[in-house]
């Protein structure tokens, strides 16, 4: 299984001043932290559009692609061309949890929350040949895995769980 991790470039209705957009220079952690997951049922790879030419994998089984607001019409058209080329289109992102309908239109399946805790099953399912449209982590799950966030100032500040 070659499963490919896509960060979309932005739309480019955004300002690249906004003080916001120094938190988009790094790929989404849960991306990365998904990607090590793969690593035990196949291959992985990380294509981030906003660095260089942001170079597509095309054979690849399954396409998860980090949506949010300032990349979704972006999202949507990489959703076509992968599953032009039979690649299963997964989205996941903040935005989903705000406005998943729009989503379900143009991808396979939707991760709405934690991907870490949403990927195994994900990928159960998938050698089963039992998907379904939509994942998401049970609460109970949600509340096993520690959190973090990042301050005003960039410092991470980590809260662990009980």
């Amino acid at each position: 299984m070659k499963v490919a991790f896509v960060v979309p470039k932005d739309d480019g209705h955004i300002n690249p001043l906004n003080g916001l957009a120094q938190c988009r220079l790094f790929p989404p952690v849960g991306l990365a932290r998904m990607a090590g997951q793969v690593k035990k049922h196949g291959r992985s790879e990380l294509v981030d559009e906003r660095v260089g030419k942001g170079k597509h994998i095309n054979d690849a089984d399954i396409a998860v692609v980090f949506i949010n607001s300032y990349n979704r019409n972006r999202s949507y058209e990489l959703a076509k061309r992968y599953n032009s080329r039979g690649t299963y289109v997964i989205f996941t992102g903040p935005v989903l949890t705000q406005s998943a309908e729009d989503a379900c239109e143009h991808a396979d399946c939707l991760f709405i929350g934690d991907g870490d805790a949403i990927l195994p099953d994900f990928l159960n399912d998938y050698a089963a040949g039992k998907l379904r449209r939509l994942y998401a982590p049970s609460l109970l799950e949600t509340m096993k895995r520690p959190a973090a966030f990042a301050t005003s100032t960039g410092q991470v500040l980590s809260i662990a769980s009980a």
